[in-house]
């Protein structure tokens, strides 16, 4: 594991403090908290966002959203947000706008962004809104650039070994927050311009991830009918294979929401992720 940047002790969420040098104008980070994995089929129950240039927080946004579902036992252990708490809060499509008139201000940035843009994108297009222009920036992505050979990038793991002091987790503000610290630590480290250099396909609010959201929807269709699906898929080396798969179950690795399916290439039972998988003929259309 590489050494962690000098200088002091835990970096505190503070506000204020003077405006650094060297980071670019403003930047919106945000999270999510959702009843599940999967866009379009869970939905979401807290939206967070930090707006700031540098050192300095120039607005927040903090809301608890009614999902219009019960919340699942499994989600509640993990950022313990119960029905009780959702109750009388507004539905996603009257706290969008608020949220995402927040983002407009600024670059939007998020850890691990499929995800969070994912479901973004399902219910800004449900609810009939202009969904933001340009990429958004992953602090997963920059901490890979700025911290090159660690064991894991997770969120969590980042905000202790790189000593963030941040209150809480799990909850949408605290992790919008924990998402600005790490981007200011990964500037600082790598600097702006190689951190933000060209890195693959941009990932927004338009193209991207509404794929990965109907990806989602599709096989979800196929693990309630037992039908199998003819997929393109890019390994971890880039080679692209077609094969057909029966998917069983969605599951999450290190961030990163897979299917569990049996392959009828491999013959055998293996995960695909979503975000490196293309349907070629959809369960609906058989």
């Amino acid at each position: 594991m590489p050494a962690l940047p000098s200088g002091g002790g835990a970096e505190s969420t503070g506000y204020g403090g003077a405006e650094s040098t060297g980071y670019g104008g403003a930047v919106a980070a945000f999270d999510i908290e959702t009843t599940g994995l999967i866009p379009g089929v869970d939905r979401i129950v807290e939206l967070g966002a930090v707006l700031f240039r540098g050192e300095d927080v120039l607005d927040v946004f903090d809301q608890l959203v009614d999902p219009g579902i019960p919340m699942p036992p499994e989600a509640q252990g993990v950022n313990g947000i119960s029905d009780s708490m959702l109750q009388g809060m507004p539905d996603i499509a009257a706290a969008l706008p608020r949220f995402l008139s927040l983002l407009s201000r600024g670059t939007p940035v998020a850890h691990n962004a499929v995800f969070d843009v994912g479901f973004l994108s399902c219910e800004i297009s449900a609810a009939g809104l202009e969904a933001p222009e340009g990429p958004v920036r992953d602090t997963r992505t920059l901490a890979r650039r700025a911290f090159p050979g660690r064991f894991s990038y997770s969120l969590a793991n980042l905000v202790r070994d790189l000593r963030l002091e941040v209150n809480g987790a799990h909850r949408a503000l605290a992790d919008a927050h924990a998402c600005r610290l790490l981007y200011l630590r990964c500037v600082r480290a790598a600097g702006i311009e190689r951190l933000t250099r060209s890195c693959g396909e941009p990932l927004d609010f338009t193209t991207h991830a509404p794929r990965l959201a109907r990806t989602a929807a599709a096989l979800q269709r196929a693990i309630a009918s037992g039908e199998e699906v003819r997929i393109s898929y890019r390994s971890a080396q880039g080679e692209r294979t077609v094969r057909t798969i029966r998917p069983r179950a969605f599951s999450c690795m290190g961030g990163n929401v897979g299917v569990v399916a049996f392959c009828s290439l491999r013959n055998e039972r293996r995960t695909f992720l979503l975000d490196s998988l293309t349907i070629l003929q959809p369960a609906s259309l058989k």
